[in-house]
């Protein structure tokens, strides 16, 4: 099992890559790490939902049909996109606005779920 207890709580800081403040995709860059793998970092200017359409087909991803630890879930809260790691079927790891948490998978609307092409 891989260690993530000392990412909880860690604060949301926007474009954030480290442990002083991680946003959605730093975390997921850093989890899956953690996990193995070396997720593509990208850099944009906001949270819209088109990013995914803009960004997915140029990283080191596959689409998958299930989740399974390390898989990236990508979801969407309104309009805006959202990125975790699963760490089982079940649950996921994420930030929010109050800091690096672990959600129930189907708490947030899915839109894909996929694995890194790239080990470390």
């Amino acid at each position: 099992m891989i260690e993530l207890n000392d990412l909880i709580g860690t604060p949301y800081k926007d474009h954030g890559r480290d442990a002083s403040g991680f946003d959605c995709y730093g975390l997921a860059i850093e989890v899956s790490r953690r996990f193995g793998y070396k997720l593509d970092d990208v850099v944009y200017e906001n949270h819209n939902i088109e990013l995914s359409n803009h960004y997915t087909p140029t990283l080191n991803v596959t689409p998958v049909d299930k989740p399974f630890p390390g898989a990236v879930i990508e979801m969407q809260y309104g309009k805006e996109l959202h990125i975790g790691v699963c760490l089982s079927d079940r649950e996921f790891i994420h930030m929010t606005k109050h800091g690096c948490m672990v959600s129930r998978i189907g708490t947030v609307k899915i839109r894909g779920l996929y694995v890194i092409n790239t080990r470390i």
